[in-house]
């Protein structure tokens, strides 16, 4: 988007740099700011004292955030450009302007499927922690029976014992889910939060800044809408 800025003692208008009457040397239409493409050039218009980038008069110059602009002469006591200022100004003229956000949208939507990916695998993780002491100790009491049946003669005095380590694996089993439970299910809820807020502050509209829930709203109701639900002007399909 293209900016003209109108720098001067006299200048009128919507977009204007009115200079204070003191600065005399600054002429009444002194130059133009003008900002293409995320740059600033500076323009002189003829002005009787001269535009002086970095101690040098120019007719026009691209300048930045780190250049020194003096209008009307170098001296400390002359007119110095803010371009900090003016960099912010034009970029949120600019974006105020925009609508036309196809291309932020997609990274919203990459933010977001990201997200969902890092909680399938979290959840999935928590699964597996959970799932592995309660197979060992499962396994173990059947392998305890094999052994038995392997090296312990097959007598009614016997039986009993083999009966009762083999019932050890189910009843451990469920005793080490009931305590595990607690403390898994604490695990995962504080690092879901996590994952939220770390994806959150990305999952945002690109022009108004405003949150969506990430944990509540899909991007693709956001797609199918087609434009912020805060309506700000932003449309995410064209």
């Amino acid at each position: 988007m293209d900016i003209e800025i109108k720098i001067g003692r006299d200048v009128e208008g919507g977009s204007v740099l009115r200079v204070q009457e003191e600065y005399k040397r600054v002429s009444r239409f002194h130059a133009t700011l003008k900002w293409h493409d995320r740059q600033l050039t500076i323009v002189d218009n003829d002005s009787a004292n001269g535009t002086f980038v970095n101690g040098r008069r120019v007719a026009s110059a691209k300048v930045g955030e780190n250049d020194r602009v003096f209008l009307g002469g170098t001296n400390p006591g002359n007119y110095q450009l803010d371009l900090h200022k003016m960099v912010e100004q034009c970029t949120q003229y600019e974006l105020k302007s925009k609508t036309d956000f196809t291309e932020e949208f997609k990274d919203l939507k990459r933010a977001y499927i990201r997200y969902q990916e890092e909680v399938a695998e979290l959840k999935a993780n928590v699964a597996k922690k959970s799932q592995t002491p309660k197979l060992i100790i499962t396994i173990i009491p059947s392998v305890v029976t094999i052994l038995l049946a392997v090296f312990l003669p097959f007598r009614p005095e016997t039986m009993a014992l083999r009966m009762v380590v083999g019932s050890l694996g189910p009843v451990l089993s469920t005793i080490i889910g009931f305590t595990t439970l607690g403390k898994n299910s604490n695990d995962i809820t504080e690092e879901l939060t996590d994952l939220q807020i770390k994806y959150q502050q990305k999952y945002k509209c690109p022009k108004c800044g405003k949150e969506y829930n990430i944990a509540a709203m899909h991007w693709k109701k956001l797609e199918a809408g087609g434009e912020c639900p805060y309506k700000c002007g932003a449309k995410f399909v064209k």
